[in-house]
């Protein structure tokens, strides 16, 4: 039978009665090495990280340089790598240098057509070519984030990269990051935390399309705040329109089998 979103009715449910550290040892046991960690470098994704390393778990960690990112964000990426040595970072990045793309193709961010293309190019591809090495990616996708994310299963399919997708956190709130932060701060192992974060940028992209937030603002709107309507950038399937694309039935072999010894990892004992 296909692999479906429908047919994942059944983890779903066992893995919403979970803690993400069980979602995260039951995947790591279910697919082992091709299950990676997908993380930009926020808060989330670097909870995520060190709860990955704190469990041992030897996972990927891919990191999508898209070439113009913060130095800061860059220095919390080296950071992270030098703090959980069991986890292997993993630079993915475009074909061409952002200075190449703007002499093809112009100044793309400045409108919502060339937004889309601009991050096609610089973060959705080079996960792309990656297609095919692993059958589980791991993010940080909460629901309290609001708008499209709002209603993030913790585990969906992903047909354009062949990937189940797993988000250990999408019910996990924001006081419950603060919480995890501050109870592992000034400990010989304390969460990487970008810089940008205590700058007021409560989330984190590019350059050109990343602002700092106010308080009274939700948490996505320092993303392309110069266009309207515009706050995903398309690499996550919860946030981009549907999209048709086929696996093999070699693809869906491997991951249904996965998805065998993963369920039975997350029953109770």
């Amino acid at each position: 039978m296909p692999l479906t979103n429908a047919s994942l009715a059944s983890i779903e449910d066992a893995a919403s009665h979970s803690k993400p550290e069980e979602i995260l040892t039951a995947l790591s046991g279910a697919f082992g090495r091709r299950a990676a960690i997908l993380c930009g470098m926020q808060r989330a994704g670097t909870v995520l990280c060190h709860m990955a390393a704190s469990l041992g778990l030897a996972m990927d960690v891919l990191f999508v340089d898209t070439g113009v990112l913060h130095r800061e964000t860059l220095a919390t990426r080296d950071k992270l790598a030098a703090a959980h040595p069991s986890l292997r970072v993993r630079t993915l990045a475009p074909a061409a240098t952002f200075d190449e793309q703007v002499n093809r193709e112009g100044v793309l961010y400045l409108t919502k057509e060339g937004q889309e293309r601009c991050c096609e190019l610089r973060k959705t591809d080079p996960l792309r070519r990656v297609r095919g090495e692993y059958d589980v990616l791991v993010g940080a996708l909460r629901r309290d984030e609001g708008g499209k994310r709002a209603g993030v299963r913790i585990v969906e399919l992903d047909r354009e990269h062949a990937v189940l997708r797993v988000h250990p956190l999408a019910a996990t709130t924001r006081a419950e990051l603060d919480a995890y932060v501050a109870a592992h701060a000034g400990t010989e192992a304390p969460v990487v935390i970008n810089p940008l974060h205590r700058w007021g940028f409560t989330t984190i992209g590019c350059v050109p399309c990343t602002t700092p937030v106010r308080p009274d603002e939700e948490e996505r709107a320092g993303r392309w705040r110069h266009l309207a309507d515009v706050s995903y950038c398309g690499i996550n399937p919860t946030d981009r329109e549907s999209f048709d694309s086929r696996m093999t039935d070699a693809e869906q072999g491997r991951i249904g089998r996965g998805l065998e010894r993963f369920a039975e990892l997350l029953r109770p004992a």
